[in-house]
Parts: C-alpha cells; structure tokens; sequence
C-alpha cells in the first residue's frame, strides 16, 4: 500500500515538482494545502500518514502547524521541508512534534527516503540538541505572523476567531516581550531575532 501524504507549500511551481518526485516513487499526494490553515484542514479530512510541511507559510507557519498536527488524534506525522539547514529551526521542528526535517537543496532521493522512513515510525531529525524554549507563545508567535503579513487587528480578530480586544492584548504583549516601543519595531526586531519563519 502506497504512502498517503499531504503536501503544503505556498508555491506552487515547488509543490508540482515534489508531486511529481513522490509520484515517481509511488508515493501518494492526496492533497495540496497553499497556506497552514489549509494544511490542517486537509490533515482533518485525509488522514494522511505523512505531512510534508514547508515551513514558511502564510496564515499559519510550519512550525505551528506542525505543533497542532501533533496534537490531533490521527496518526499523521509532519516532515518539515525548509530553504534553511539551522540548528535553531531543527530543535524548533522537534520540539513541534515534527518527525523528519528535510532542507529543500538536498537530492530528492534524500526527502522520498525520509518519508519512506517516518512512515514507519522512524525519526530523521539532524540534532539531538535540548530544546530550547521559546520567547513567545503559540497564539502569540500566530499573531506576530498576522502582523508581518500586514493585517490589521480586525482581520487578525477573524482570522483566529478571537476578539479585537485579545488581539490588542497580544500585541501588547508581544511589544513587552520584544522590548519595543513602537509598533512599527515589532517585524523588525522579531525578524532580527529569528522569531519570523514567512518571508515577509
């Protein structure tokens, strides 16, 4: 039986050619998702046995997502896919419930053998480093996303189903935490920090 596997990239040039790689190896995509919202839709409907998750997305980045796949009842396990071969981003994979951690510049043979081996229950993770703790939390990190992506606190309120006023809040805590005065400082120094993964 052939490995069932959501695919979630925001390109989707980069998403064609993946497919076709799996499909060359007999590997089955049975969905597509273009953002992180999508992606856990697609996971709830699929049940996949494999995620392969990018983690630069809008809406919802990898890492987070990956964080909620792990927390649902199916059996999914995430791979996550990045332009970026980091220490720090691997711990945070791993501490997210990801499985495999797959840096997009490697041979293909690389990512379908990695699949092949979640999907067996093995970890492909690169360090066995502790994790290390992050500065923000979840709804915090969505948030601060939302924010580099350049929406306002209303679309942001729809966005997660949440009040204004709890947006506000988290934006206020985020200014706290990342130790800005200014609004226009948070992308800034949150990039500079490595705290955004989206190429805003």
């Amino acid at each position: 039986m052939s490995i069932r596997v959501v695919l979630a990239d925001d390109h989707e040039l980069v998403r064609t050619c993946i497919r076709a790689v799996l499909a060359s190896r007999g590997i089955d995509v049975v969905a597509e998702s273009e953002d992180g919202r999508a992606l856990l839709r697609d996971v709830r409907e699929h049940r996949p046995e494999v995620a392969l998750v990018d983690v630069s997305m809008p809406l919802l980045d990898g890492i987070e997502a990956t964080r909620r796949i792990a927390r649902l009842p199916s059996e999914t396990r995430v791979v996550i896919l990045t332009m970026h071969a980091s220490e720090h981003l691997a711990r945070r994979a791993r501490s997210a419930g990801a499985w495999g951690y797959v840096v997009k510049d490697e041979a293909s043979d690389h990512l379908v053998e990695v699949i092949e081996r979640v999907a067996r229950g093995e970890r492909c993770l690169p360090s066995d480093d502790p994790d290390v703790d992050d500065v923000l939390t979840a709804r915090e990190r969505e948030v601060l996303q939302l924010i580099a992506e350049g929406k306002r606190n209303r679309d942001i309120a729809e966005i997660m189903t949440r009040s204004i006023h709890t947006v506000r809040n988290h934006r206020a805590r985020l200014m706290r935490k990342l130790n800005v005065g200014r609004a226009s400082d948070l992308v800034r120094v949150a990039r500079e920090r490595g705290l955004l993964r989206w190429p805003v």
